[in-house]
């Protein structure tokens, strides 16, 4: 996987980690939508999404829509750990604005921030974002 730069050693035998990193990936640089409901749980909550969201799994995809139709964004993994039930991740955005057209206009743009998911029962419950 390429957007993974630092990959924690753990990783490579926890499937809540190698979940998190394939949703990253696959959902959000691919963006796989239809793919959601392989990682998120049902009663999936996203507490990062902005305030007049949902904040269910309904709600992300939405915003995702919303999202890719006005920003092209990739998401790198850059260092990974885990906490319990919690995959934290910090990562690398680079996110350039879509004109008119559909095509990225102007120089990316790149913040750092942190993810952190809880997991249950093999999926993604629960979603964080510091950016």
């Amino acid at each position: 996987m390429a957007m993974l730069k630092a990959h924690h050693a753990e990783s490579q035998s926890n499937p809540d980690v190698d979940l998190v990193v394939k949703y990253l990936d696959r959902v959000w640089n691919q963006k796989r939508f239809a793919e959601l409901s392989v990682y998120l749980d049902d009663d999936y909550i996203d507490h990062s999404m902005p305030h007049v969201s949902v904040r269910n799994k309904d709600g992300l995809l939405l915003y995702l829509h919303e999202l890719t139709r006005t920003v092209s964004h990739t998401t790198e993994i850059v260092g990974l750990t885990t906490l319990g039930e919690l995959v934290i991740c910090h990562i690398r955005i680079s996110v350039s604005a879509v004109c008119m057209t559909d095509e990225v206009s102007g120089r990316a743009e790149v913040f750092y921030g942190y993810r952190t998911f809880r997991m249950c029962n093999g999926k993604i419950a629960e979603h964080w974002e510091i950016i």
